[in-house]
């Protein structure tokens, strides 16, 4: 009996050019979606860039990215997610006049029962659905801090507090992994303690990992199994957070001349 493959992110020399420039260069690495994987490097490294490759919003020139065993080749943004690999980005997306509750139930993944003939055939079925999507957007906004939020309209909301959002919506979609590109920018200390231990709370109970972008370092040094890290579009060191801290080439990216006298 064949074994099924893991659900692993599995990217194998992907390639992004812009005219000359080489902005994500050959870039191999499988990351595990039951684990949380920091993506690190000085601006400019392609950290974005690859994000933006492997959800189909930019695809890569070369190279091959599979999520699962399937290939994400060709796939439409749309379609990537709907494999339940979902991102969020560097600047908060969504309808600015809409409650951070009908954000967060706007996210959820029941709209096949929202026609006019479903509504009325099973009007019972699509209450309970959108009781059960409330229960656990009340959840989620509790444990990010959301909660006395819930129903302030999104452009009433501090830039932290969007960024907060734009997490919480991701998880009403049910993902099996989440891309997260600047979670905790802008966000206040506090709420960003509150991030880190829903990150792991989830990998924990879940089984559900993240790979996170995010100049953060302090912040995802507490949190990553793994850390890749890329300058120049390319991936110059990988390991667990207490080998990347040590590393001499990420010290010198980081610190410059400095590293060499550390």
């Amino acid at each position: 009996m064949s074994e099924t493959p893991p659900l692993d992110l599995i990217l194998q020399n992907v390639t992004k050019t812009y005219g000359g420039v080489t902005a994500v260069d050959d870039v191999s690495a499988s990351i595990s979606t039951s684990a949380i994987t920091a993506l690190i490097g000085p601006n400019g490294a392609g950290k974005t860039t690859l994000f933006n490759a492997i959800t189909g919003f930019d695809p890569a020139d070369s190279g091959s990215i599979t999520f699962g065993g399937d290939s994400l080749a060709g796939l439409k943004p749309w379609q990537v997610a709907h494999l339940g690999l979902i991102r969020t980005f560097q600047t908060p997306v969504g309808f600015t006049t809409l409650t951070v509750r009908e954000s967060m139930l706007s996210a959820a993944l029941h709209h096949s029962l929202e026609t006019p003939r479903k509504a009325l055939i099973f009007s019972r079925q699509i209450k309970e659905v959108e009781q059960q999507a409330t229960e656990q957007a009340i959840e989620i906004a509790t444990e990010l801090g959301l909660i006395d939020l819930f129903d302030f309209r999104t452009d009433e909301l501090s830039s932290g507090d969007r960024k907060l959002l734009e997490f919480a919506r991701q998880l009403m979609a049910n993902p099996k992994m989440l891309l997260l590109d600047e979670p905790a920018a802008s966000v206040a200390p506090n709420n960003i303690g509150r991030l880190a231990q829903l990150i792991l709370r989830l990998r924990d109970e879940r089984g559900l990992g993240s790979l996170i972008i995010d100049h953060n370092l302090s912040f995802l040094m507490q949190i990553a199994d793994t850390v890749h890290v890329l300058d120049r579009g390319a991936v110059i060191a990988s390991g667990t957070p207490e080998e990347i801290s040590t590393n001499q080439d990420v010290m010198r990216i980081y610190l410059g001349e400095k590293a060499d006298e550390v």
